[in-house]
């Protein structure tokens, strides 16, 4: 028979990708299906068994791509963030995290009836949540910033924190006596925080310095930087096992915060390479599991002890852990309600499972099971409720906000016919002038450049979520959609169409959308309204529909519309709306 290795192979990603696909299509948090799709590849028609087919490769595979997810994951973490909730996130992540680590040791020990030992390690390893299963689920179900911040931060610090004390558990319970468990757990607290800073502090300085000198062409920055995190985190390892995971966290987080050089495509590049690993990852993780050690450690125990972790240890832990924190009780609850597990948890699982059973330690291949079934009701669990919890709770993000880019005459005069829409709308120049005469008229305004560092963070966390580009720089506009792509997504990002679109770089990528299409240049509209047309809104009726406002004003531009549920849609190249009766439409028109 034909070896199909490669086959088995190339099914990972592609079964991932597909299941990503589908997620996204039948509304369903992409974990499940990308756990279902491995479970099926796997045990279920034993087509995909990652063990045999990756060998001593498999858990350095997994390392490896969990430092890139775990670095991804730190270049989204912000230290402005922390002036509002960081004293929360260091009492969730410390105190929430010590009692978590105590109630879940305790009532392993108690259900699953496992020894004191076991049962310690086992509650550090489901200590470790993670960006690979919070990223997911934080874009799924559109938090408010706030809240979506604190989860993000806890998720990501909690990893390296969550595994490093499993390596110290661990070595403890190794050591042959008192005064080797005490000596050997004083060397791995130091030696992981000190590999873990010093070089995740040297890797992040040292791109920097690259970067900053142009010792590297653009076209290997992002190749750099890659090897860079796999080097790094391959180094602390041989220090101290899994220091790796504090070093690419704190390289990643010393790079997103420093304001040296620009790391916007460093970011997009790695957010790509995430999707496809997480998506592998999970397939992976599904394909691992023995439907017979499932079976095994299925009991009425197990239920309880998994049911214990969503309906009593995490709820316990966040209310005692922010008790006077500046948190409403609806945002405590929610924070109550989102805690699932990882792929960190299933790798260290199996790493120990299979060392202590080695070593001859009882019980100690339900390490496994029980952390796979946690993974699976966890990510079931917040991964379904998590979107009707927030409407519940009513912390959804808002941002119906619109951006103008340019507060130039015609800009004012737009944005100005829009507010009977009642949706915010914010003006951004670097001309004073237009600035100050747009705060004239009553419209909100910021001084600067929206393509400045400091005005795109404040947009991202804003309650603005579509912008115009309306400049007459064809650049600027460019510039402004290639960024704002990537933070509100290409379809709510806006531009003019460029004078000579041959020239236009970013037509190749079809990103972008152009108001209106060809020939509506910024000169082209400001000579229109030097002629005496002008923003003007027509209400469409039973007795007034499109086709006739179309007929009595044939040479009219129709920009947007207001539609019946007062919701706002420009009229981009290619389009597909039709306005109907009770819709607004704003026109440009003598």
């Amino acid at each position: 028979m034909k070896d199909i290795s490669l086959l088995k192979l190339a099914s990972i990603p592609a079964l991932g990708i597909v299941a990503q696909w589908i997620a996204i299509r039948v509304q369903l948090p992409s974990i499940l299906l990308l756990l279902l799709s491995g479970f099926l590849i796997g045990p279920v028609f034993n087509f995909l068994q990652p063990d045999h087919l990756l060998g001593n490769m498999l858990f350095p595979f997994i390392s490896l791509s969990v430092a890139i997810i775990l670095f991804e994951g730190g270049l989204s973490l912000r230290i402005s963030d922390l002036k509002q909730t960081g004293t929360t996130i260091s009492k969730l992540i410390f105190l929430g995290g010590l009692i978590s680590w105590i109630l879940i040791s305790l009532f392993a020990h108690i259900f699953l009836k496992l020894d004191l030992r076991l049962s310690v390690l086992l509650g550090s390893i489901l200590l470790v949540s993670g960006p690979t299963v919070v990223t997911p689920l934080l874009k799924q179900i559109k938090l408010k910033h706030s809240l979506a911040s604190i989860l993000r931060w806890e998720g990501i610090i909690i990893d390296p924190v969550g595994a490093s004390l499993a390596v110290l558990v661990f070595e403890v319970i190794m050591a042959h006596t008192t005064a080797d468990a005490i000596g050997t757990g004083f060397i791995v607290l130091v030696s992981t925080l000190l590999s873990g800073f010093i070089i995740g502090f040297i890797g992040a300085v040292l791109l920097i310095i690259i970067f900053k000198k142009n010792l590297l062409p653009d076209y290997l920055q992002e190749a750099f930087t890659f090897i860079t995190v796999l080097s790094t985190y391959a180094i602390a390892d041989i220090i101290q096992s899994e220091s790796g995971l504090l070093v690419v966290t704190i390289m990643g987080i010393v790079l997103a915060n420093q304001k040296i050089v620009t790391i916007r495509h460093i970011i997009s590049f790695k957010e790509n390479i995430t999707v496809l690993l997480i998506s592998s990852l999970f397939v992976v993780l599904g394909a691992r599991v023995e439907l017979g050690d499932l079976l095994q450690s299925l009991s009425i125990s197990t239920v309880f002890f998994l049911m214990s972790l969503i309906l009593f240890i995490r709820p316990v832990s966040v209310f005692l852990s922010t008790i006077k924190s500046p948190l409403s009780i609806l945002e405590r609850s929610f924070l109550a309600s989102l805690y699932p597990r990882g792929i960190v948890a299933a790798a260290v699982a199996s790493l120990f499972s299979i060392r202590l059973s080695e070593a001859g330690v009882p019980n100690a291949d339900l390490l496994n099971p029980i952390t796979f079934f946690t993974i699976i009701l966890t990510v079931s669990f917040y991964g379904l409720l998590g979107r009707p919890l927030v409407r519940f709770f009513h912390l959804q993000r808002q941002q119906q906000g619109l951006i103008f880019v340019g507060a130039h005459h015609w800009a004012r005069l737009f944005a100005k016919s829009l507010e009977i829409a009642n949706v915010p709308i914010l003006m951004i120049d670097t001309n004073l002038e237009n600035i100050i005469s747009a705060k004239e008229i009553g419209l909100e305004t910021k001084h600067g450049s929206v393509l400045s560092r400091k005005i795109m963070d404040e947009l991202e966390i804003s309650s603005y979520g579509k912008i115009l580009s309306l400049t007459p720089s064809d650049e600027t506009n460019l510039l402004a959609s290639i960024e704002y792509s990537q933070i509100f997504s290409k379809y709510n990002v806006i531009r003019l169409y460029p004078k000579d679109r041959k020239k236009d770089l970013f037509i190749k990528s079809e990103q972008g959308l152009f108001l209106l299409g060809k020939g509506m240049s910024s000169t082209y509209i400001q000579s229109l309204v030097t002629a005496g047309a002008s923003f003007k809104p027509s209400t469409l009726t039973e007795d007034f529909t499109y086709a006739h406002f179309l007929q009595q004003y044939p040479k009219a531009y129709v920009l947007c519309m207001i539609n019946n549920k007062g919701r706002l849609k420009f009229f981009y190249e290619g389009h597909s709306y039709k306005p109907v009766p009770g819709c607004i439409i704003i026109t440009l028109r003598k």
